[in-house]
C-alpha cells in the first residue's frame, strides 16, 4: 500500500502548479448478501410444441387423446407436452378447452420456450455511498476491516430487490451453451451476511495557477480514481479547505 500511495502522490503532483494539501486512507463500507435465485432455459420451440399451441389457438380441444389422434404422436407423450406447457404458463384450460394464454401468444411468435432449471446463488455488494450493487469479488480486504477510519460521509440506503434481479439478469443471463441461454426470472432468497471495507486513497490538492482545490480519490476495488467519491468530498469540503488556507496566510503574515 506504501508504494502505491507513493506513486499516486507523484502522480496527482506531476503538475508543478498542483500542491497536495492533505492525504488520507480510509474504508470504504460495502454491504453483501447471499442471494439466491431463479431460472429457466430457454430454448428454440420444437416442431410437435409449435404444432400443439397452432392447434390449441385453431381449434376447441380439452383431451390429449384428440391431438394424439390428430398428429399420429403417442397419447402419454402429449399429455407430458401438455403438462410442461400448462406449468411454463403457455397455456390454460378455459369451458371450450385449452387457449393461449398471453405469453403463448408471445413464445409462439418468437418460437422460444422455457423449461424450468435449476436455481443458483451469489454474492452481491451494495455501496451506499455510490447507491449501486454488482457481484462481490472473491478477494476481501481484511487490512481495511480494523487499521483504517471509516469513509466520513458512508450514505445510507435500502435493498432493492428490483434491482438484485436486474443485474442478475444482465450478468447471469449471458451465457449460452449447447443451443440454450439460461435466463433469470427472480430472486428466492437474500440475506444480510458481513459488511466488506474497502480500503481508499484520498488527495487533497490546490491547484495555485486556477487558485482552485479539488479532491483526488483512488478506489482499491475498482483500481481507478472515482469520481463520485471525489464529488461527494468536494460538495462538502472545498469551502473548508479554502478557509483553512485563509488562515494559515493571515498567520503567516
Amino acid at each position: 500500500m506504501d508504494e502505491l500511495i507513493k506513486e499516486l502522490r507523484s502522480t496527482v503532483a506531476e503538475n508543478p502548479e498542483v500542491t497536495v494539501v492533505n492525504e488520507q486512507l480510509w474504508k470504504l463500507p460495502s454491504v453483501l448478501y447471499e442471494v439466491s435465485f431463479s431460472q429457466v432455459k430457454r430454448l428454440k420451440m420444437d416442431i410437435l410444441m409449435k404444432m400443439l399451441l397452432l392447434s390449441f389457438q385453431e381449434a376447441d380441444i380439452r383431451r390429449a387423446a384428440t391431438l394424439a389422434e390428430m398428429l399420429f404422436v403417442e397419447e402419454l407423450f402429449i399429455r407430458d407436452l401438455i403438462d410442461k406447457m400448462q406449468r411454463t404458463g403457455l397455456i390454460q384450460l378455459e369451458k371450450p378447452g385449452y387457449k393461449l394464454t398471453t405469453k403463448g401468444y408471445d413464445y409462439l411468435s418468437q418460437g422460444i420456450f422455457d423449461e424450468e432449471n435449476a436455481g443458483d446463488e451469489t454474492v452481491i455488494a451494495y455501496s451506499a455511498s455510490h447507491d449501486n450493487y454488482k457481484l462481490a469479488e472473491e478477494n476481501r480486504h481484511p487490512e481495511a476491516e480494523e487499521s483504517l477510519p471509516l469513509y466520513r460521509y458512508p450514505g445510507k440506503g435500502s435493498l432493492n430487490k428490483e434491482r438484485m434481479q436486474q443485474l442478475l439478469f444482465e450478468k447471469k443471463s449471458a451465457l449460452k451453451e449447447a443451443g440454450f441461454q439460461t435466463i433469470v426470472t427472480g430472486i428466492t432468497a437474500c440475506i444480510e451476511q458481513i459488511t466488506d471495507y474497502l480500503p481508499c486513497i484520498e488527495f487533497q490538492l490546490y491547484d495555485e495557477k486556477q487558485d482552485i482545490f479539488y479532491a483526488r480519490v483512488w478506489n482499491t476495488a475498482t483500481g481507478g480514481w472515482d469520481e463520485m467519491l471525489e464529488q461527494q468530498i468536494e460538495a462538502r469540503e472545498l469551502v473548508k479547505w479554502r478557509k483553512v488556507m485563509e488562515e494559515q496566510k493571515v498567520a503567516l503574515s
